[in-house]
This record gives C-alpha cells, structure tokens and sequence, in this order.
C-alpha cells in the first residue's frame, strides 16, 4: 500500500534527521499520539488520499500531517520543531518502495494550544504525489 510505504520512508527521514533528534530525542516519532509519553515528541496526524491519475499514468496526492507536541508555555520549542521537520521533509528525496516520489512539498503550519491541556500542538502539512513503479 503506498500510504505505509510513504510514512516509513517520512518516518526514516525524520529519524534520521540530527537537527529532529536533537529536539525531540530519538525514538520519540509515532504512529499516533503515545499515552502517557512526555512532549516533546512527533506523531503522524490525519492523512489523505486522492487519486492523481491522468489518461495513461496512475497516481496519487498523499495529504499528511505531522503533529509536534511541546509542553512549554510558549511557542519556541514547537516553532522549532516544527521547523525542523519541515526542513526534514520538504522538497526531500525519498525513497518509497514500489513507487516514483514525484515530489514532496510542506503546505502550512499551525500551532495552538491544546483544550484543556498544558501542551502546545503544530500540525506541520505536507503534499506527495506518487506514481506506481513500473513493473
């Protein structure tokens, strides 16, 4: 499925990233938000598929959020974080088993606290578009 091919290879990249790591730690991006896991840290939001396909090719626009978690009363440590993920992703080379990234582009950032909560969330968006690989 290209959904999961595209979020592991988002998901390497991040991990692999040294200015992500440095903010968020190792090991803390997620399939969703962790219980009990202390910001800062990253997690895979809400997702989109459409279909991008013209007369002869197949295709896909992958719509995907990464969220960033920070428990500090201001914005910095999440503008940071954010910042770096969109450093990590956008315009970013991936490679996605079974399919051609034509390109992958960061949309928009926003950030606002969260109800009933100390923490602060930015929903960092990008936009995929994959081609099947010939087979």
């Amino acid at each position: 499925m290209s959904a999961n091919a595209l979020q592991r290879a988002v998901f390497d990249a991040l991990s692999a990233d040294a200015g992500v790591t440095a903010l968020a730690g190792a090991g803390k991006i997620f399939d969703g938000r962790p219980e009990r896991m202390e910001p800062p840290y990253l997690a895979f939001g809400d997702w989109r598929i459409d279909d991008w396909s013209t007369g002869t090719e197949g295709g896909e626009e992958h719509r995907f959020e990464i969220e960033v978690w920070s428990e500090a009363r201001g914005r910095k440590q999440t503008a940071a974080l954010a910042q770096a993920v969109r450093h990590a992703l956008h315009d970013a080379g991936l490679t996605v088993p079974g399919f051609h990234l034509i390109n992958l582009r960061h949309l928009r950032t926003r950030t606002g606290r969260e109800p009933k909560s100390r923490h602060i969330r930015a929903r960092v968006e990008f936009r995929a578009v994959l081609e099947p690989a010939a087979s």
